[in-house]
């Protein structure tokens, strides 16, 4: 699906990029505070993080205001994440049965938002298929812990690996004949500082018994994921580095929509295994997997199928 990117719409995925960077920040920060450990500038960090959480809601209501021509079931979600703080001033409100309808709300106008974009975006968008699952399913676990009260036992770390092995086959499908060979060449060697971000704890981890039990309460803290086999947190920290690594290859590349996107989604998807906290967290995978789909040109989908059954 084309997205023709206006001054307005480029300073917005700016700020967006920026706040979601930002709040991740908090995440981690957030987490690991507990530990023993001295963080350096935590007071800066944790206002950094706080800003970053106020940019994604801004950045997010007026992206939905932007793009709803393309994708118009985003427009209601910006609607409700602009009303949602109104919420907060009703005693037990995360009790209610009109917060509930909220969530379920959120839920099924997402669904309808990724099913949207992906019918107008390009076949390769269906790599991405695993992905989409994946936040679906995760829409569906945190729903069951806020309404039903209970947690659904599932391999999140196989839903992980399927998404991270997706997105990595549409980063180097993307533009394959498109790009110059010395621009995709610096395009991969470029992102290559993002894959040591996580990946020295995963020597860490891998040689240190007592460091995995650690990190084993630290990494689901940060992202949300619940590990089925407890010798599981290597093979996380090994497909955190690679989608890293694919999210920055993509945005060099040249697709600066889909690569922010995967990151919204690996930075908050999980989160919904507990159930998300915040409705800016609910809508923050729904949002990512619309910009995975909006910005590739080329025949959609829909165009396509179109085209086959007036044959």
């Amino acid at each position: 699906m084309s997205l023709r990117q206006g001054g307005l719409l480029k300073l917005t995925m700016v700020f967006l990029a920026l706040g979601s960077v930002l709040q991740f920040i908090l995440q981690f920060v957030a987490s690991v505070s507990f530990l023993p450990i001295k963080i350096p500038a935590l007071p800066l960090l944790t206002r950094l993080g706080e800003v970053g959480i106020y940019l994604s809601f801004v950045s997010i209501v007026t992206l939905s205001f932007l793009i709803w021509p393309k994708v118009k079931a985003l427009l209601p979600l910006g609607l409700i994440l602009m009303i949602s703080p109104v919420f907060t001033i009703v005693p037990d409100y995360f009790a209610s049965p009109w917060w509930i309808a909220l969530e379920v709300g959120v839920v099924v106008l997402g669904i309808v938002a990724i099913v949207e974009s992906l019918l107008k975006a390009t076949p390769l968008s269906l790599l991405n298929l695993p992905t989409f699952f994946m936040v679906i399913i995760l829409m569906w676990v945190a729903l069951d812990v806020d309404v039903v009260h209970s947690e659904a036992l599932l391999n999140y770390l196989a839903l992980f690996d399927a998404s991270v092995l997706g997105f990595a086959l549409y980063t180097l499908v993307w533009k394959t004949k498109g790009l110059r060979m010395r621009r995709a060449l610096a395009s991969y060697g470029g992102a290559v500082p993002a894959l040591f971000v996580f990946l020295p704890l995963y020597f860490v981890v891998s040689g240190n018994r007592f460091m995995e039990i650690i990190m084993n309460m630290v990494m689901p803290s940060v992202f949300g994921i619940v590990f089925s086999n407890p010798y599981s947190l290597p093979v996380f920290v090994l497909s955190l580095s690679l989608a890293l690594y694919f999210i920055v290859a993509l945005a060099l590349k040249g697709n600066f929509l889909a690569s922010l996107g995967y990151f919204m989604i690996v930075t908050t998807t999980f989160l919904g295994v507990n159930g998300y906290h915040l409705i800016l967290y609910m809508i923050y995978p729904l949002v990512g997997s619309v910009l995975l789909n909006v910005g590739d040109e080329g025949a959609s989908i829909l165009s396509k199928l179109s085209k086959s059954v007036q044959r």
